[in-house]
């Protein structure tokens, strides 16, 4: 799959990689992959998730307080009640992983959904952790000031997120949620087709409402209300079709501008 996600990017693009995976590829075989895909004529980059066990809240506890220091959000501003440190130098399982590596450590306060599944350690200290492992190194990104902190490599791995609220939820609102079928063939042609939707639904906001700020990121269910389910009927005249959309529909503006750049489109060849 990374292979396929690589291949994916255009050639002249490959040179410079990061590559930001959840805790889902926090394996041996993943990381020890990423590490020889860099060599002297293509510089890759990784933040992947951790998965946090007793021996790594062991390293956590042994962070001086003041080794702490507050998260960064997106857009720069500090927040309050997130801290980032690095552990690295603590952490006792780095023998067992290739040389190299980071981890920075993220503690957050826990939300009432999250209160449940806190381990002992975390209920203890009131806070909920995380790990990033990342291969960037203590000198940071060449050309990227600041690159080297932890903060920093904190934000650029969160900043993963967007794959599930953009991808992942699309393609659940898109039919993914639930496979119709016990038989493999069935349900890979479901995933196919939920996955050509969603594409759908990604061009058509990216090209068709571009500059409006009420659909260029707005989510399946919104889309579908506003644009797909057009309260409209088709009527046939001296040889041609009209489409009547009734005249109280809010976004039938948008619409009309939606299909006429679509039709602009240049036919594919």
């Amino acid at each position: 799959m990374l292979a396929a996600a690589i291949g994916q990017v255009p050639a002249r693009f490959r040179r410079k990689i990061l590559v930001r995976v959840d805790g889902a590829g926090a394996s041996h075989d993943l990381i020890e992959h990423l590490l020889s895909l860099a060599s002297p004529r293509r510089s890759l980059l990784f933040t992947c998730g951790w998965m946090i066990t007793a021996a790594d809240e062991q390293a956590i506890a042994l962070l001086p307080a003041d080794a702490w220091k507050p998260g960064i959000a997106q857009d720069g501003t500090t927040e309050e009640d997130k801290d980032v440190a690095e552990i690295t130098c603590l952490m006792t399982r780095a023998g067992n992983w290739p040389g190299g590596l980071r981890w920075i450590a993220r503690r957050v306060r826990p939300s009432r959904r999250q209160v449940r599944n806190l381990t002992d350690y975390e209920k203890k200290t009131g806070w909920r952790y995380s790990i990033t492992c990342t291969n960037i190194p203590g000198s940071g990104i060449g050309g990227v000031p600041g690159s080297h902190h932890p903060q920093y490599i904190d934000v650029v791995h969160r900043e993963h997120a967007c794959v599930e609220t953009a991808g992942v939820r699309t393609a659940k609102a898109m039919g993914l949620r639930a496979l119709p079928s016990k038989a493999w063939q069935v349900n890979a042609g479901w995933v196919i087709a939920a996955n050509i939707a969603a594409d759908l639904a990604a061009w058509t906001r990216l090209l068709g409402h571009h500059d409006d700020p009420g659909l260029r990121e707005a989510n399946p269910g919104t889309l579908r209300y506003r644009i797909w389910h057009l309260p409209a009927r088709l009527a046939r005249h001296a040889r041609q079709r009209t489409l009547a959309i009734s005249p109280d529909w809010p976004w039938a503006d948008a619409f009309l501008t939606c299909w006429q750049r679509l039709c602009a489109l240049p036919a594919p060849t």
